[in-house]
């Protein structure tokens, strides 16, 4: 049986994931722009990232939804949004870490606030422009999610976006207290 998206969203509920996806995605370049130009490329924590990275691996990262959203794809004979709670259940859990595809991993280099920022916003300019042509039914395969309805990708961008607003959120208040702590 293959499955219509009409049957699984409406245009209400299509509308208001592509408003969820600009919301978050909005919030997150205003934590990226909270950073001072020093701070975006300071390490905080053992192993982890600095903002300039997080910022780098989500633009990589939207770029490639925007390009998966051009793939041809094929009907669903399952429900277009099955994988969603999945997608749910495994970003928003902050208390695991999880590893990234390597083709979407930053560069460790230093990084200038402003052109990373304008590479950010031209990413998320690609998934609004490429989003409105897919077919969001449609089920693709990709390396790094598997099996995945253009829909699910939507549901992808928004939670993997919240868990790095989540990382910058922290990186943020662990420099602010070291900072409390100089003074």
């Amino acid at each position: 049986m293959n499955y219509s998206i009409s049957e699984h969203i409406t245009p209400e509920e299509k509308m208001d994931l592509f408003t969820q996806v600009d919301e978050i995605t909005f919030e997150f370049v205003q934590w990226v722009n909270t950073f001072s130009e020093e701070e975006m490329n300071r390490i905080v924590s053992e192993g982890g990232w600095t903002p300039a990275q997080i910022a780098d691996h989500v633009r990589k990262s939207n770029n490639g939804i925007a390009q998966a959203f051009q793939m041809s794809g094929v009907d669903s004979e399952r429900a277009p949004d099955a994988r969603v709670n999945e997608l749910n259940t495994v970003f928003m859990d902050f208390t695991k870490k999880l590893e990234s595809p390597k083709f979407i991993l930053p560069e460790e280099t230093v990084y200038n606030k402003t052109e990373l920022i304008e590479g950010l916003k031209r990413s998320i300019d690609r998934i609004r422009q490429e989003r409105g042509n897919a077919q969001l039914g449609e089920i693709i395969h990709l390396s790094a999610l598997g099996t995945i309805s253009k829909l699910e990708l939507l549901h992808f961008v928004v939670v993997h976006t919240k868990r790095h607003i989540n990382q910058l959120k922290n990186i943020y208040q662990k420099i602010k207290n070291e900072t409390n702590d100089t003074d």
